[in-house]
């Protein structure tokens, strides 16, 4: 028997428990006049050239104006709906690059779309990449597609998560990058090495004769795949846990690209394991790296590395320090920690700390404190870098002038909370184009 290890530990380990929410009605239609003003709060824009402001103004679907009070108040109008936030904070939603709400809704959730929606809302979620879509789910999805209340991009499956290579059927389905729209195909999807199936492709062994673990490809035929797919216009998404497998997805992004910049946005996914002479190349040829948020302290993958490689496993810290400037994305991988929480996974990438299905927290080994990021670190991450790697960052991701107003409302502000905090905060408020998508009990004040 195989053994299983990393994430298909998870599924044995971690328990999903959710209650059940009725199921919406088709999304109702924006009002394209509505006009809304939120001020007297703390609006963190994710902007650097703006990075904070006390008031927004809104007209129909999209953001018109951000500043002070006193800038924002006098453009109210007589319809106008005027929300005073007494200090509360006004942020961008959460964007998470790399999901499996929507394709493993039944089987991993126990719950239709509709429901498995309505929890990414209530806790901030406003845009996704679903990251393993079949042709079966493919067609799913699509009739779901006027519920639709998230904004998702779609990454069709070049292979299946054992690495069996499913045929060129994506082709049939190109990129969308319309404006606005809920449903895209976002890009493909491949599997280099272990983790669901299989083990992650690693430099060193975990446990004595278990041996390296497991590539799925060679180096010249996952670099044709990847030049085939960007051929078609595809960005690719590379799921690469181990560092070898890391390794080979730079080698093979860099084969396609041939020195041209990365205008497709290639991306590597999870990028668990990181050998420190990897570190750098990421900037260096321009790919986004995509990291997970949760590190697993309540139910670990397997045991921990060897003393000499664990610089090496989940090297946030080492990634942002090595390539100042690139837009490395987070992303959450539900279902395989057990809570749909964004706020959890932001408190465990400034701490390391885990937080478990009934929301206590896993204090992190001491060897992995040194990979803590701050959260002005870390929120980016989880909004404008996010949706640069869906290709969604002149739309969403920030506060910003003609950027749609996908946002949320936070009891407090998580820069300045003690990270403990943010374990019990919760959303208020979660608008995706101008329209409340979910109110928190007793939030109604916020909620125009």
């Amino acid at each position: 028997m195989k053994t299983q290890i990393l994430i298909l530990l998870l599924f044995a380990l971690t328990a999903v428990s959710c209650t059940a929410l009725s199921s919406p009605e088709p999304a109702p239609t924006r009002n394209p006049q509505q006009h809304l003003i939120f001020h007297n709060g703390v609006i963190l824009t994710m902007d650097t050239a703006n990075p904070q402001a006390k008031a927004i103004e809104i007209t129909g679907e999209k953001i018109t104006a951000v500043g002070t009070t006193d800038d924002i108040l006098p453009l109210a109008r007589a319809e106008t709906t005027v929300v005073d936030l007494h200090g509360r904070t006004l942020m961008p939603g959460f964007v998470d690059t790399h999901t499996h709400l929507f394709n493993d809704a039944e089987q991993d959730f126990d719950m239709s779309l509709a429901e498995v929606q309505q929890l990414a809302l209530q806790n901030g979620i406003t845009t996704i990449g679903d990251m393993y879509i079949d042709e079966r789910f493919l067609r799913e999805i699509e009739d779901f597609a006027p519920a639709l209340r998230i904004r998702t991009s779609l990454y069709l499956v070049m292979t299946d998560n054992c690495g069996e290579v499913l045929g060129d059927w994506y082709s049939e389905h190109p990129v969308t990058r319309h404006p606005g729209e809920m449903l895209r195909v976002g890009g493909v999807k491949i599997f280099t090495d272990g983790g669901t199936c299989e083990r992650p492709a690693l430099s060193y062994e975990l446990r004595p004769g278990e041996g390296l673990g497991d590539l799925f490809h060679t180096p010249e035929s996952l670099s044709e795949m990847v030049l085939a797919a960007q051929t078609a216009g595809y960005q690719v998404a590379i799921h690469a846990i181990g560092d070898r497998a890391v390794e080979q997805a730079q080698n093979a992004i860099a084969y396609a690209l041939d020195g041209q910049p990365n205008s497709f946005r290639h991306r590597i996914d999870h990028n668990s394991i990181i050998r420190p002479e990897l570190l750098p190349r990421y900037g260096e040829i321009g790919i986004i790296p995509v990291v997970f948020g949760l590190y697993p302290s309540c139910n670990p993958f397997g045991p921990p590395p060897p003393p000499a490689y664990q610089a090496w496993e989940w090297p946030t810290r080492a990634l942002l320090d090595a390539n100042p400037g690139l837009p490395v994305a987070w992303h959450g991988d539900d279902p395989f920690f057990g809570r749909i929480r964004p706020l959890d996974d932001l408190y465990s990438l400034i701490t390391r700390a885990d937080v478990d299905a009934e929301g206590n927290i896993c204090p992190a080994p001491d060897w992995h404190q040194a990979h803590t990021i701050t959260a002005a670190e870390a929120l980016p991450m989880m909004t404008i870098n996010a949706a640069y790697a869906l290709f969604r960052d002149e739309e969403v991701g920030s506060i910003a002038v003609g950027k749609y107003a996908d946002l949320i409302v936070l009891p407090d502000n998580p820069l300045t909370v003690a990270p403990e905090a943010l374990v019990a905060m919760d959303v208020m408020l979660t608008m995706v184009g101008g329209r409340v998508e979910f109110c928190a009990l007793g939030a109604e004040a916020v909620c125009p």
